[in-house]
């Protein structure tokens, strides 16, 4: 599995993802934006708890590494 793996906030809840740039970029520089895929590792446990409202948060342990927002997939 490729990607870097940080922690989601879902609410409440941390948990694990995988993200992988759209755009096939291996290293993630800060302070750029990306469009980015994540994949939640327990989805059947934590989906349910995925709101593309809020705001997204990822973290490398306790500290926050980046912030977004849940952007629709395009329609062909």
């Amino acid at each position: 599995m490729s990607g870097i793996r940080p922690i989601l906030r879902l609410g409440e809840v941390l948990t694990s993802c995988v993200v992988r740039s759209v755009e096939g970029i291996e290293s993630f520089q800060p302070e750029r934006p990306y469009d980015v895929d994540i994949e939640i590792v327990f989805w059947c446990e934590y989906g349910n708890l995925f709101s593309p409202e809020a705001p997204v948060r990822l973290y490398d342990g306790s500290r926050l590494i980046a912030t977004g927002e849940y952007l629709s997939p395009a329609e062909d």
